[in-house]
Formats: C-alpha cells, structure tokens, sequence
C-alpha cells in the first residue's frame, strides 16, 4: 500500500543505468517468492549482523532516524532486527500471493471493536487509511481485501519491470493500484471513494519537499518533519473518514495491526488548513507506536528536517 510519495517495500533506490537496473532488481525481488523461511530468515539474519556491525549509509541513516524517535541510540541487536524487518517485508510482499486466505489470517492480530469502525466508515461515507513504513503493509492489505473491503492504493512508478512487479503482485491480492504518474489519479481515488473502495496510502515519509509541516513527538520532545497531505486532502475534499493504521510483528508468524479512531478534521478556516491540522494529527498517533516499534519501522532514509543528507539526492540500499 503506497502513496505517490512513497517508495514500495523492496525497493533499493533507482540506479542511473534505468531499465537494465530495473528488470534486474525485479528478477532477484520475484526469486524470493520461491525461498523457504529456513532459507531467507538465517540469511536475513546474518546479514542483519554484518550490517549492525558495519553500516551502510542506509543503516546509518536508520539508526539515526531511531535514535531521534527513541533518544537512544541502538544497539546492535536492534539494528539487526530492523533489517531483518526489512528483509521479511520485502520477501511476504513476494510470496503472499501464493498464500491461502487461512494462512494470511493466521498472520494477523488485530482489535475486532477498531476495525468495525473502518468497516462502518467503509459502507457510510468512505474512509481512506494512512500508515507509515512499519512492517507488512501488503499484508494489511491482503488481510483487510480478503474481508471485502476492496482496495485502492497508488505506487511510486519505479523502473518498468520493478512497478510492474509491485502491481501485479498488489493486484492478485485484491488491490487495484495506480502509478503516481497516471494522469488525474486524484480524481481517480475521488471515484474509488465514492464507489466504495477504501483508499490505502502510505504516509509518514514526504519525498516530494512540498508536504505538511508537522512535530514528531520524539522522547525528547517535537522534532520538526514534514508529511505527505494526500490522505488528509482527500479525507477533507470527500467528507471520507482518515483512520491511521500502524503494523507492527509481533513475533516470526505474526502481525498486529491496530487501527486509530476516525481523526476528524479541525474547524479550520479553509480546506487546505483542515488536512493540515489533520495531517499533523496523524503524525501525533504514528509518533508513540513508532517509537515503540522502530526496528520495524523502515526508514533508511533522510526522514527528520535538517537530520541527514537531501533527501531529493539520497539512494540507499534499503528504502
């Protein structure tokens, strides 16, 4: 589930050599789907202790990002359980469409009481879920669709056979996806609301320069940080309901996913002031759980204003 200025779980950023550099990450990211847990995971785990050990700048710029939420530097064992984080996000998003609806079940927690008020929201007057890059967001999705909640969502189209994967895959588990360059996707989702669909976009990281200023409500006090005002736009333009929505593992086998009350907008002068007041609301809910989460938080990018290098010239590893 993705944003237009969110970049896909899996992705590693876009090599200058384009199209070649695309079909050859969408080759090794679709081999995945084929590896066993007792394959991917003590690969995944060495890895994670070879990079806790000796970072990359994408791990780096990890645990710069937890450090500012948490106040406390990490340690070694939570650098390695970010990247295994990472590393099991990316291979679930490959693999689920390969998953029975009963095994996706057996995946997830979650409070039946927060997710009757999203079903309610659904069926009265349209909802749109915001989250940030903590764990399975795919799987949330394919969860959430598989209860008859149709999905709509758009992704950052990467190179060709990369975004082709990404939609294929996000298809065959219900959801319908757009590219962020596809001409009038606004409109689009304006539609999809009104249709009854649900809109799912991730939120928490804003790559165009251009979002909402908001506080991140670190353990030593607000950080300034800007966030995307897509879902809290399209939430205030429609009348929809804005939900956060924050995955987390819980353990090898499971993920909880819990789910805010509706947040409603602010009595604000125009409708540009009301997604922004809503905008930072959402950054308050995300704020906490992050924090108590952070290894499956995966930022391995430039995040906080003025805390790493630029964003906009930024490639990692991990993102």
């Amino acid at each position: 589930m993705s944003s237009p200025t969110d970049r896909p779980a899996g992705s590693t950023g876009q090599p200058p050599s384009g199209r070649g550099s695309g079909r050859l990450g969408a080759t090794a990211m679709a081999a995945t789907r084929h590896l066993p847990r007792g394959v991917w995971d003590p690969a995944a785990q060495l890895a994670g202790a070879a990079l806790s050990r000796f970072p990359v700048p994408a791990v780096k710029q990890w645990m710069l990002n937890a450090e500012t939420m948490t106040g406390t530097p990490p340690c070694h064992a939570q650098t390695r359980r970010a990247v295994v984080s990472w590393a099991r996000t990316l291979v679930t998003s490959m693999q689920l469409p390969g998953w029975s609806r009963e095994r996706i079940d057996q995946q997830v927690d979650f409070d039946p009481g927060q997710f009757q008020v999203l079903r309610d929201a659904v069926a009265t007057r349209g909802a749109v879920v915001a989250l940030p890059h903590m764990a399975s967001w795919d799987l949330a999705g394919a969860w959430v669709a598989g209860r008859g909640v149709p999905i709509s969502t758009v992704a950052e189209q990467l190179p060709d056979a990369e975004f082709e994967l990404f939609v294929r895959t996000r298809e065959r588990l219900g959801m319908k996806v757009y590219g962020h360059r596809q001409p009038q996707v606004a409109s689009r989702l304006v539609a999809d609301l009104r249709e009854g669909r649900l809109i799912s976009l991730v939120a928490d990281r804003d790559f165009s320069r251009r979002g909402v200023a908001v506080n991140w409500l670190t353990a030593t006090g607000p950080v300034p940080g800007s966030m995307p005002p897509g879902p809290a736009h399209l939430a205030v333009l429609t009348g929809a309901a804005l939900v956060g929505v924050v995955c987390s593992y819980t353990s090898p086998d499971r993920m909880r996913i819990e789910f805010s009350p509706v947040l409603e907008p602010a009595d604000q002068a125009t409708s540009r002031e009301r997604a922004a007041a809503l905008t930072c609301r959402l950054a308050e809910w995300f704020s906490p759980r992050i924090a108590a989460q952070v290894h499956d938080w995966h930022m391995f990018q430039p995040f906080f204003t003025g805390l790493g290098a630029d964003p906009a010239r930024t490639t990692g590893t991990l993102s």
